[in-house]
């Protein structure tokens, strides 16, 4: 489980032209431009496939949601498949509040494995 004190992680693994971004703590006004900042690297470097992985995500904000928004965007526009995968019970209901599942294509790995 996520750390008190973890306020932001973020790792990337690629594997040829696939990329997963795993975030750990929160998604916010501070952190979010980190992870478009990633994804636009990745999208430049020709990844064709990204999973945002929010497994360990502990807390999102309406920045954050913009954020995942943007990250899609951008994934659409570079021809790119963007999947945002395993939102724990809090972030999928505000995903789910804000209409954002009916946009973003979420994926709970967890359940297909």
């Amino acid at each position: 489980m996520v750390n008190d004190e973890t306020v932001w992680e973020l790792s990337v693994r690629r594997e040829g032209q696939r990329a997963r971004l795993d975030t750990v703590g929160d998604l916010d006004l501070d952190t979010a431009p980190k992870l478009l900042t990633e994804v636009v690297k990745q999208l430049d470097a020709g990844v064709t496939e990204l999973v945002i992985d929010l497994t360990e995500l502990a807390f999102i904000d309406s920045s954050g949601l913009g954020t995942l928004v943007g990250c899609w965007r951008r994934a659409q526009q570079a021809g790119a498949t963007l999947i945002v995968a395993n939102p724990n019970d809090d972030v999928s209901m505000t995903l789910e509040i804000t209409g954002l599942d009916q946009i973003l294509p979420i994926r709970d790995e967890k359940q297909a494995a």
